[in-house]
């Protein structure tokens, strides 16, 4: 775990070094972009990363491009969709967001419990199948 901040740290240099070598006949290149949204994804990993009340792990940044990023993921409650949207904006300057988080309460790995479809019976799984 105490590699982690290492890493992000290694990731930002290298997409500052990325974008100082865009170059290009554009004084914003492709290149300088692409590292933009590299480090911007790296920088929305890190805030939701340090709310401890937010289960990280289930969410997946989608996408970064042009300082628009996409989360997506399951979370335990409406308060941690919430919850994502405001530290993405409040510690991630200049990001524009699409928060495309889903609730889905007690799901495997998340709470722990089975997720039961409504309508579809309890039917324990060593119940013989009927063909």
């Amino acid at each position: 775990m105490a590699h982690r901040p290492v890493r992000m740290l290694a990731a930002a240099c290298a997409a500052l070094a990325l974008a100082a070598c865009g170059g290009g006949e554009y004084p914003y290149s492709t290149g300088a972009r692409m590292a933009d949204d590299t480090l911007l994804t790296y920088r929305v990993k890190a805030a939701l990363d340090q709310d401890t009340a937010l289960n990280a792990r289930q969410v997946r940044i989608a996408s970064t491009a042009d300082g628009r990023v996409v989360l997506t993921g399951w979370v335990d409650t409406p308060e941690m969709v919430r919850r994502a949207g405001e530290d993405v904006r409040h510690f991630v300057d200049g990001a524009k967001l699409d928060n495309r988080l889903r609730v889905l309460p007690y799901a495997p790995g998340i709470g722990g419990g089975p997720v039961i479809a409504p309508g579809l019976p309890d039917v324990p799984a060593s119940a013989p199948v009927s063909r």
